[in-house]
């Protein structure tokens, strides 16, 4: 015979399916409402959308090729740099590896640094990060 479930099994039941409907929310719409709580009334918007599209197979690619290169010069850890923002001043900007252009046609005029473990992808047009590759 089955005991009928108490109060308190119920309660926990809904307390988790709703923190699982919570985690389910898409993290783009979190990281929108982010930004416009930090931003300072007046300022213009700060675009978080990517400017390249990366699988993983090319996330994968770069990772293996940029960050195995000894001679790739590493930008201070403790800069903070965010998609869609501008490349932080005094960063060494490097040209896309011809190895990694040749896998992944899009990033052939893109440039990159790297901070830490990250390769951070810069677009050409207006030196704002285009991806971070972590």
């Amino acid at each position: 015979m089955r005991k009928p479930l108490s109060m308190g099994a119920i309660a926990f039941a809904m307390l988790i399916s709703s923190a699982a409907v919570a985690i389910a929310v898409d993290s783009e719409s979190i990281q929108t409402r982010h930004l416009q709580l930090v931003q300072i009334p007046g300022d213009p918007p700060v675009s978080t959308k990517r400017t390249v599209n990366l699988n993983e197979e090319d996330r994968h690619t770069i990772r293996e090729i940029v960050l195995k290169d000894k001679k790739v010069e590493k930008a201070p850890e403790s800069i903070k740099v965010a998609i869609g923002e501008a490349v932080p001043p005094g960063v060494h900007l490097q040209p896309v590896p011809e190895d990694v252009t040749r896998k992944i046609q899009q990033l052939k005029n893109h440039t990159f640094f790297v901070k830490g473990d990250e390769v951070v992808i810069v677009e050409p047009k207006d030196n704002t990060v285009a991806e971070i590759i972590k």
